[in-house]
Parts: structure tokens; C-alpha cells; sequence
């Protein structure tokens, strides 16, 4: 099953599945059992054998419970948005009678186009630039009615999302839709760099790498969580390079070896920023930038033990089913690739509601 989040991560090559064997003398007719059958139910059953849905189940239990955890998140996001839209809708109208006016695009042209200032010369050029393969050898004189166009769409849509949020606050607008209950991937921390408090009630463990683009993406919601959620969440990185990216393997032992003393955070956010410059210049330029011991990081290196636990943490989260990264794990609620903070939002929140509750 190829979810839409797979598009936010960066993905090992798939193995092909075995070929199908031939088939057996017809069964008798048996009922399929239904999701969440007894372990003992039969599956499958042929002449002096048979396969229980347990002997079935029980060694893909990851992939079912990631497909279950996305499927059930899929649809929180989709009820989310709706909500939302309707809320939204509704509160348009109630200012839209508020204010004494006839329908809301009235109200959304005074909050809206009437607020939005006309293009700039700066701005039209910026637009030129950023359209230039889609204008087609244009000039920006020959294009300035669509760059112009563009600018504005682009100014009111910023407005709308302001205005929206005022409306919001003015109206005391809360969403209290609950969030599923997924299954949760026992996952352990180990012993890997980590920033909050230890006993913090939500822990975020990350497998991850240093240069699969969608990691770096993923970094700014990790920021913005660990922000508003100070002394609340513990956030830990555990390492899991892919095959494909080749400075995957030798950043992240230039980063565990910036841990043994003291500066893997500087290290991290700085390869993290850069993920195009991992080559070996660009790693050792980093560890002079940390301030590190140069001699005993080079030794540490060398340490064939770094690298073990690197494909350790890797180890780990394959039996844990992750296949791409970023993969999260929120209190074992697993969130797949680059998600936007809301996503973390409402999970932490979530989260934190069962520790008050």
C-alpha cells in the first residue's frame, strides 16, 4: 500500500515481492476472517496442514499497524480541514451580519481586496523571475497583466489567511474535534543524543539522516514543537542512513563523534542546513566551525564501534518498520515523512491530555 506520505520521505528501494507459487488442490469454502480475527482463526487450511491469521499477522505487525495509523491520521486530516472550512464559512457570515452587509464577498472585498496594496515594480520582477519557464521566452513587459495577477492572487491569499485568524480569535473559534486512537510501535530512545527533559510526558524519537532533503524540511516543525512545548517534550535523534545517499554513513559518524564531546547539536543543525555540502571539506570545515578537539575527533572516526551503533539505530528502526526517512514516533504514534507542525500538534496535544487527564 503506497500511502500520499510517502511523497515526504526519503524511501529505500522497494524489494520485489517472491513470485507466486502454483496453486494447490481447491480448498472448501471458508468465510475470510474479518479484521482483528483471533490469532488462532484459520486463514488458510489444505490436506494434514493450515495457516493461522496469528502466523499470518503476528511478523508483518508493523506494516498493518503503520497502515491502520495512516489510514485513521488520513482521516482525522481530511475531517480537520472540512471542519475548518465550515467553521470558517460560518464565521464569515456571522461578521458578514455583524456588520450589517449583504453576503460575505461584500465583507471579503473590504477585509480583503480593499486592503491588498497594488503591485509593486519590485514585486512584478521577483514574479518574472520566479515564472520565467512558464512564460515562454516573454518579456516582462509582455507578461506584466499575468505578473500582475499573480502578485495580487498571491497578496490576498496572505490577507485571507490574516483576516481568517483574526475572525478566529475575535470569535473565540476552537476545533475540538478528537483525534483517533492509533496503534502505538514500541520504540526505545537508547542511548542517543536528545534534547528536553528526560522525564518529559511526550518523547519524539526521529530516525533520520543528514542528507535526504525531507529531514531538513522536517526540522523546522521539530523546532516549532520544541518551542511551544518547552520542558514538555524530549526530542531524540536516532540515525538511519539510506543506501542511496553515500555521505549519509560518514556525517552521521562526524556527528557521534562530535557527541563525545559535547557539541553534536552544532554539528547536527549545521549539516541539517546544508545537506548539499556533506562532502568530506564541508564535514571537517563543520568540526572546526564546533570548536571540536580536531585530533581526538579524527580518532573517534576511525572507532569502528561508531559505526556499529549507527547501523544499530538503523537496525532498530527497520524493526520498527520504518522504511524511509523522516519517520517520527510521538509516545509510539508513528508519523511518516516531512509533516507540517499541525500534525505534531495534534498528537502532542493529544498526548498531553491523557497525562493531565
Amino acid at each position: 500500500m503506497l500511502s500520499l506520505l510517502a511523497f515526504f520521505a526519503c524511501s529505500q528501494t522497494p524489494t520485489e515481492a517472491p513470485p507466486l507459487t502454483a496453486p494447490g488442490p481447491a480448498p472448501l469454502p471458508l468465510v475470510a476472517p474479518a479484521y482483528g480475527a483471533e490469532p488462532t482463526a484459520v486463514a488458510a487450511y489444505w490436506d494434514g496442514g493450515s495457516v493461522s491469521y496469528g502466523d499470518v499477522t503476528t511478523p508483518m505487525q508493523h506494516q498493518l499497524d503503520q497502515m491502520l495509523a495512516e489510514y485513521l491520521m488520513g482521516r482525522y486530516d481530511a475531517e480537520y480541514q472540512a471542519t475548518e472550512q465550515k467553521m470558517d464559512e460560518e464565521l464569515l457570515k456571522a461578521e458578514t451580519k455583524k456588520r450589517g452587509l449583504a453576503a460575505p464577498e461584500d465583507l471579503l472585498k473590504a477585509e480583503i481586496n480593499d486592503k491588498v496594496a497594488k503591485p509593486t515594480e519590485a514585486e512584478i520582477a521577483d514574479a518574472y523571475q520566479a515564472l520565467q519557464r512558464k512564460l515562454r521566452g516573454q518579456t516582462m513587459e509582455e507578461a506584466r497583466g499575468v505578473l500582475e495577477s499573480a502578485v495580487t492572487q498571491k497578496k490576498q491569499s496572505e490577507r485571507y489567511q490574516v483576516y481568517i485568524e483574526e475572525l478566529r480569535k475575535s470569535y473565540r473559534a476552537t476545533i475540538q474535534l478528537p483525534f483517533p486512537e492509533v496503534p502505538r510501535i514500541e520504540v526505545s530512545a537508547d542511548d542517543d543524543p536528545s534534547v528536553g527533559p528526560a522525564d518529559a510526558p511526550v518523547t519524539i524519537v526521529q530516525f533520520a539522516e543528514f542528507q535526504c532533503p525531507y529531514c531538513g524540511k522536517a526540522r523546522e516543525s521539530v523546532d516549532k514543537v520544541m518551542k511551544n512545548y518547552d520542558g514538555k517534550v524530549k526530542f531524540v535523534f536516532r540515525d538511519f542512513p539510506l543506501d542511496f545517499h553515500q555521505n549519509a554513513i560518514p556525517a552521521a559518524i562526524a556527528a557521534n563523534c562530535a557527541d563525545k564531546q559535547g557539541k553534536y547539536w552544532p554539528v547536527h543543525d549545521a549539516f541539517m542546513k546544508d545537506q548539499q555540502s556533506l562532502a568530506e571539506a564541508d564535514i571537517q570545515r563543520v568540526a572546526k566551525a564546533a570548536g571540536l578537539d580536531m585530533t581526538k575527533w579524527e580518532e573517534c572516526r576511525k572507532d569502528p564501534s561508531i559505526e556499529a551503533e549507527i547501523k544499530k539505530d538503523e537496525s532498530d528502526g527497520q524493526q520498527a518498520g520504518v522504511t524511509g526517512t523522516p519517520a517520527f514516533f510521538i509516545n509510539g504514534v508513528f508519523i511518516n515523512g516531512a509533516q507540517p507542525y499541525e500534525k505534531f500538534k495534534a498528537i502532542v496535544d493529544a498526548e498531553l491530555a491523557k497525562k493531565q487527564g
